[in-house]
């Protein structure tokens, strides 16, 4: 089998410019009251703590210069308290990804993270951008899908599909028996 690498970059970047607008409508349709609620006992972390963590991995992939450091985050930033802040850096990321090359795909990098919930360890990997910004879009569909449920408890509404994975939707699509 012969893969087109420009099919397969335009392929990656459309998914994660999808999953950077999913969070666009979620952010516009909410008030920043509700961007700061938090829905516990059930979950601890308000819409505006799950999307600057989807932030933060898309920042370590875009500011890499020599390793991928997904484990720096910006804990305690104005982005988790406003929501206008979270659309501006959405906007910036989706700026980002649209500045991308198809001939930048495949270029070799290292990433590093923690893998240990016990001790401090740490492995590092070669990796490219391609499958990095695979990761970085399966991994903002799953936090979506912890912000759908913090909405739902706090009673307010979210977009169509929000936090559900493409291949589900695929389902769903495909099976007209499925119900959501």
């Amino acid at each position: 089998m012969v893969i087109d690498p420009v099919k397969q970059f335009r392929t990656v970047i459309k998914g994660n410019i999808e999953g950077v607008e999913q969070g666009v409508a979620l952010l516009t349709s909410m008030t920043n009251e509700q961007y700061c609620m938090r829905a516990k006992p059930y979950v601890n972390s308000c819409i505006g703590e799950h999307l600057r963590h989807v932030l933060d991995l898309y920042y370590a992939l875009k500011e890499h210069v020599e390793i991928i450091d997904y484990d720096v985050r910006r804990r305690g930033e104005l982005v988790e308290s406003c929501r206008v802040t979270g659309l501006f850096e959405l906007q910036q990321i989706k700026t980002w990804l649209l500045s991308l090359q198809p001939s930048m795909m495949n270029n070799k990098m290292i990433m590093s993270t923690e893998i240990s919930v016990v001790d401090t360890l740490v492995a590092q990997v070669e990796t490219s951008l391609i499958r990095e910004l695979i990761f970085v879009s399966s991994h903002a569909v799953h936090h979506y899908a912890l912000m759908d449920i913090s909405a739902k408890l706090c009673d307010f509404d979210t977009p169509d599909n929000m936090g559900l994975a493409p291949a589900t939707l695929t389902a769903l699509r495909n099976d007209s028996s499925c119900v959501q």
